[in-house]
């Protein structure tokens, strides 16, 4: 072999170990939550059918329901008749934000003020759409208050959800139970079940099932932040004011994408309690039924690319520069451990050029490169090894508690699939914010299409409240 190939294959080998090494170091992490979860036996806390009707008696507080709305005619309507005929709670209003130029939105949320005038009340923006999800909000809420001089009713609780949200009958009663003791409370967000070959939208199912019924159980016991979900959030109304007092009449900050886990972040930082609110009900037969919010996520490739760099940008870009490194060291460990998403999207590049790299060697001079023959690099790979099959397990056994068997079998392929989504919304994400920064512009409030269970919300199934 000439110097040129000794030198090729000395960088070579020396990314390979570094592949290699840093991957072990990631799967660290991961092993971390699962053993912390172990050890403190943490689990979706679960409720007898008896346990949560007596929470029906608890004294009901107003729940402001806030739900901002850009380009969604189509569903606003059923979602809002849907979840009035399910909810089992009576002091609730929804409040529908729209914008003066979307105007088949405005008039389809007149037409449910007017079916529901007790339930529903429109809000229209004072500017035109769309603007951000931050802004919207931070003005449904200000007129919200607002509105309260007028009507004599004073809202104790604020409720984030969107508009393919399907609330479950008791959410509303199990906040209330638990607002007395945190001023923040985030429930789970879980998919619908989607068919088998909707490997896209199945990813949602696989991430979110994981992360609802174990991560945000170990942040929780571990004393970090709750980000907020954008959805199934509660704020107390302290909070509400205390948040538009710090950011000039703003709860959210404007200039993130990702407002609902700037406001997680900085309750904590505000000295607000947080609480994430996991629970199941066991019903009569022996199943259990988890009080969350459902809804379907993008089906579509592209879709998806663009929501998780949405999401991906406002927390690991955006959140560096607006929170940084603030908090114990908990809660840094956990600011690191979000923004991890573009370092893992680096990875798997890294890791696919490694994979090519060794078939190519093989392939042309029937070997592996010497220096990888030791036991130090075999032991990296067999921890590797072990490491992501436990990784595939994990989310497997968080599946199954959520969507059942079948679903859970699929995770193995959704794994290669969300790989492929992360590491295209992490290069469109990385785009997106070096653009901002060289334009000065902020980026855009990215619409996602949105759609609810067909037989959700039809109107022959709705009788006025």
């Amino acid at each position: 072999m000439n110097i040129a190939g000794i030198e090729f294959e000395q960088l070579f080998v020396n990314l390979v170990y570094a592949v290699v090494t840093v991957t072990f170091v990631f799967t660290l992490d991961d092993l971390f939550i699962d053993l912390v979860a172990l050890v403190r036996r943490l689990k979706p806390r679960r409720i007898s059918l008896k346990e949560l009707m007596g929470m029906t008696e608890t004294r009901q507080k107003n729940i402001a329901i806030m739900i901002a709305n850009w380009k969604e005619a189509e569903v606003i309507a059923p979602m809002i008749r849907g979840n009035i005929r399910g909810i089992k709670y009576e002091n609730y209003t929804f409040f529908l934000g729209v914008y003066p130029n979307d105007t088949e939105t405005w008039r389809e949320a007149k037409k449910l003020e007017e079916l529901f005038p007790q339930r529903v009340m429109v809000v229209v923006n004072s500017m035109q759409g769309p603007t951000s999800k931050g802004q919207m909000l931070n003005e449904m809420a200000r007129r919200i208050l607002e509105s309260e001089v007028v009507s004599g009713i004073q809202y104790d609780l604020f409720l984030m959800q969107d508009s393919e949200d399907v609330l479950h009958p008791y959410s509303l009663t199990l906040l209330n139970q638990f607002s007395s003791q945190s001023e923040f409370i985030q429930i789970p967000v879980f998919s619908f079940d989607v068919p088998k070959r909707s490997l896209v939208a199945g990813v949602y199912i696989d991430e979110f099932s994981e992360s609802h019924t174990k991560d945000l159980l170990v942040r929780q016991e571990l004393g970090a932040a709750i980000p907020s979900a954008g959805v199934g959030t509660l704020l107390s109304r302290e909070l509400m004011l205390s948040a538009m007092l710090l950011q000039g009449g703003n709860f959210l900050k404007e200039d993130t994408l990702t407002e609902d886990y700037h406001l997680g972040i900085m309750t904590k930082i505000m000295g607000f309690r947080s609480r994430f609110l996991c629970v199941q009900i066991e019903m009569p037969r022996g199943s259990k039924e988890f009080i969350a919010t459902r809804e379907y996520f993008p089906s579509d490739f592209f879709a998806s690319i663009r929501q998780k760099s949405r999401w991906t940008l406002g927390i690991a870009y955006q959140g560096l520069d607006n929170i940084q490194w603030q908090g114990s060291w908990v809660d840094r460990y956990f600011l690191l451990r979000d923004r991890k998403g573009p370092l893992n999207s680096a990875l798997v590049i890294l890791s696919v050029i490694v994979l090519l790299g060794l078939a190519g060697f093989r392939l042309l001079s029937g070997r592996v490169p010497e220096m990888l023959n030791n036991p130090v690099f075999d032991t990296l790979i067999v921890l590797n090894a072990v490491n992501m099959l436990l990784r595939v397990f994990q989310r497997m056994w968080a599946v199954r508690r959520v969507n059942g068997w079948t679903q859970a079998l699929m995770v193995p392929v959704r794994w290669l699939v969300a790989n492929v989504v992360n590491v295209a919304a992490t290069i469109k994400a990385h785009r997106t914010y070096r653009h901002s920064l060289k334009t000065g512009q902020k980026p855009a409030w990215v619409k996602t299409d949105h759609r609810l269970p067909a037989h959700f919300g039809k109107e022959v199934e709705v009788q006025t409240q």
